[in-house]
């Protein structure tokens, strides 16, 4: 399965009506973390970034 870019990630929170910014703070997170998931800067196979790319849908390595 093919991890979606961070623009993709990003297109289709916009198609919700959510930014990044948004999409955080409704789901308790810093938008740092959420940030730093998407652009790739943080891997999210531990805590709060693995509970980001939950969120997301995306893969999580296990």
């Amino acid at each position: 399965m093919r991890t979606p870019t961070a623009n993709e990630i990003k297109h289709s929170l916009r198609k919700q009506g959510k930014t990044l910014k948004s999409f955080a703070a409704e789901n308790g997170f810093k938008y740092r973390t959420v940030s730093d998931v998407v652009r790739g800067l943080r891997q999210g196979n531990f805590g709060e970034g693995r509970e980001v790319r939950l969120k997301l849908g995306l893969p999580v390595n296990d």
